[in-house]
């Protein structure tokens, strides 16, 4: 096996975060522009839904299988058929003239996403020791929340400066250079394959993966919570107008860009559960608080604290997720990480289903706090597993001295 260098492990969470930065982009590039698009070839608003949602059910259905398949294979190639995948999505949606078209080419990104996270975070597992990977993760996470924040504002510019095809095409030439990054950077890497890797179901039956999808799961939901509730709140409590709003939605992700690199490093010191516990809580307070303030300012710092807690949710996860498989004697990062995706997608889709209906049953404020009150409830589930964890690595350092 090639010798893992600093040089070689740098060169991955370059190619690992431009690559989680550009999907993420795409799936940000369509948000203005799909729904005028779709309803012009004839889509109900349903339909528009459904077109939104199939990147998500793409995402959940794929991930456990290309997971799998990147322990088996390894993770170069499964890398660059997500570029393939991505490309041809892109290229898909500029000359889509149909609205099935539209739906394959969403469904497309949604299983190019799957093959290029389970591939790419398990490449930094791989390279990276236990005590590293909570600040590299978070510094490819980054990418995740830069590339969100640029799609749509730079779809909509390209839309009105080009037309609809000119995003999508500016896109699939982005996919591309990515493709020859990822060849020339990572063809010196060395692959890590096993014959007999865990399965999914395997891996679940251990208690402490459980917990951390479960937090997944809360991490992802809470800003799609936001998504189809808070804009009518603004517009109705601060007559916000569209451009504004979009920019009070970017304050989160850009918090959550700013502080995940630092939030990565501290929970490498602290401890993955110790940072997530304190992720929970300020979730549970952040949450409601969105829903309170009287003022732009005091709404702008809720939404400061809100994308904080969310990096403090999701981003020592996948660190922890690579040290369960670690220590379950037989690492399968990929099957791991699709575990990580799967979870990630399905809180994706519940966000928007619980937060319409809780907000229409007893309104925003009390729906944010239902949904706050399930962090601090999840927890406080999680606490017994944190003592357990302390009492067994105290009783080791004594062992040691």
């Amino acid at each position: 096996m090639n010798t893992i260098t600093p040089k070689k492990q740098k060169a991955a969470l370059l190619v690992v975060g431009i690559a989680i930065f550009l999907d993420m982009l795409i799936y940000g590039l369509v948000v203005p522009i799909l729904p005028k698009y779709a309803s012009a070839l004839g889509a109900s608003q349903t339909g528009i839904g459904l077109l939104f949602g199939s990147y998500a059910i793409a995402l959940f259905i794929a991930t456990p299988i290309f997971g799998a398949l990147s322990d088996r294979i390894g993770r170069r190639t499964p890398m660059l058929w997500g570029l393939l995948g991505l490309a041809a999505a892109t290229l898909l949606f500029a000359f889509a003239e149909e609205y099935w078209m539209l739906i394959t080419a969403r469904a497309l990104q949604g299983l190019a996403a799957a093959i290029t996270w389970t591939s790419g975070l398990a490449i930094l597992a791989d390279l990276y020791p236990s005590e590293e990977r909570g600040k590299a993760m978070g510094l490819a996470l980054s990418g995740q929340a830069a590339g969100i924040l640029l799609g749509p504002s730079l779809g909509g510019w390209m839309y009105q400066l080009g037309g609809y095809k000119l995003p999508f095409l500016f896109a699939a030439v982005l996919a591309i250079a990515d493709g020859l990054l990822r060849i020339f950077l990572l063809r010196d890497l060395p692959e890590r394959t096993s014959g007999t890797f865990l399965s999914s179901f395997g891996l679940l039956r251990n208690r402490s993966l459980l917990l951390i999808s479960g937090v997944v799961i809360i991490g992802s939901a809470i800003p799609s919570v936001l998504e189809p509730t808070l804009p009518l709140h603004l517009q109705e409590k601060f007559n916000a107008e569209p451009g504004f709003i979009g920019m009070l939605f970017a304050i989160p992700t850009l918090s959550y860009a700013l502080a995940t690199p630092w939030i990565g490093k501290l929970s490498s010191k602290i401890g993955y559960k110790k940072a997530v516990l304190i992720g929970l809580a300020v979730v549970a307070i952040s949450l409601p608080l969105s829903a309170l303030p009287d003022s732009m300012w005091m709404q702008a710092a809720s939404l400061v604290l809100l994308g904080i807690s969310m990096g403090m949710v999701l981003a020592p996860c996948l660190p922890a997720l690579a040290d369960i498989s670690e220590q379950s004697g037989l690492p399968s990062y990929g099957i791991t990480f699709a575990i990580y995706n799967t979870a990630y997608s399905f809180g994706m889709i519940l966000g928007p289903v619980t937060g319409s209906v809780l907000t229409d049953a007893i309104g925003l404020k009390l729906s944010y706090l239902s949904v706050g009150c399930v962090a601090l409830l999840y927890m406080l589930i999680m606490l017994p597993s944190f003592r357990r964890t302390e009492v067994t690595r105290l009783n080791s350092n004594a062992h040691d001295r």
